[in-house]
């Protein structure tokens, strides 16, 4: 079923329960926070505002402040992806037809997460040895969701923004594990 958003072009796409920092100063994304803010309703976060068949996360806010009259800073956190399927740009803000993206087949066993989950500690050792600034992350491990820990392990994962596109486009729960792990294996052997 296609719904009506509000639709935020911020270049970027998050992964389900990912929280981040949206930095909004013109003056059609403030009046869409506003907007939000007022009617406590949800928005998409989209990497651009002229592809229309991409994926976009919707986005609750968690948080905002001002930082000027003219600026303010949001803390948002990613409920699900849709599909967008039509952009409007005629008026005060852009608003898009979206309907949820649906993940189809089976999320990685157990024992491959574990797995996975060791080898993105070390991979980010790694990267931190050849001088990236980041912290090792603190991996809370939920057994009974297979799916959550697999977002989890993609957004404590650092990759560029083409990698991280690639991922939150598969459907296929399983290759979406596959892509990540053959990072992850790569960073480690080289």
């Amino acid at each position: 079923m296609l719904v009506e958003f509000p639709i935020f072009g911020a270049g970027i796409n998050y992964f389900p329960t990912e929280i981040s920092a949206l930095r909004v100063f013109e003056p059609r994304y403030l009046l869409l926070i506003g907007d939000s803010i007022l009617n406590k309703q949800n928005f998409i976060v989209s990497s651009s505002l002229g592809d229309e068949y991409q994926i976009g996360s919707e986005v609750e806010i968690v948080e905002h402040q001002d930082i000027s009259n003219a600026e303010q800073l949001v803390i948002v956190k990613s409920i699900k992806l849709h599909k967008i399927n039509k952009i409007d740009l005629s008026r005060e803000y852009p608003f898009c037809m979206a309907e949820e993206y649906t993940e189809i087949g089976l999320p990685p066993s157990i024992d491959e997460l574990i797995e996975l989950e060791r080898n993105i500690t070390k991979a980010i050792a790694k990267l931190v040895e050849n001088g990236m600034d980041i912290n090792l992350p603190n991996f809370i491990y939920d057994s009974e969701n297979r799916i959550n820990k697999l977002n989890e392990l993609c957004i404590v994962m650092p990759m560029n923004i083409d990698l991280r596109n690639e991922i939150i486009k598969e459907n296929d729960l399983y290759k979406k594990y596959e892509i990540l792990n053959s990072y992850t294996k790569n960073i480690n052997e080289n």
